[in-house]
């Protein structure tokens, strides 16, 4: 998987299931070390998701994490995603 490559979802959260989206990035999630792991994750842009579902800002002080920014990247491990064309 590389930055450019067109994936589509196939977890388990039904708000994505289905959904084509474009690679941003990729990078390794392991809080203590990542530079020291392969890239395992992505930030994927799907049309029409902007500031929901993973991508969502949530309220830190109400007890949430953070967990979205609201400029349309979603994070998501690979195996989330399955490659649908890597042609770029």
């Amino acid at each position: 998987m590389k930055v450019g490559s067109l994936v589509k979802y196939v977890g388990g959260a039904t708000m994505y299931r289905d959904r084509i989206g474009i690679v941003a990035t990729t990078y390794a999630y392991h809080p203590s070390a990542p530079h020291r792991h392969p890239h395992d994750s992505a930030l994927v842009h799907f049309v029409g998701l902007e500031g929901k579902g993973r991508d969502e800002v949530v309220n830190v002080s109400a007890g949430r994490a953070n967990i979205g920014k609201g400029d349309g990247l979603h994070p998501m491990a690979f195996d989330e995603l399955e490659i649908v064309d890597e042609s770029w």
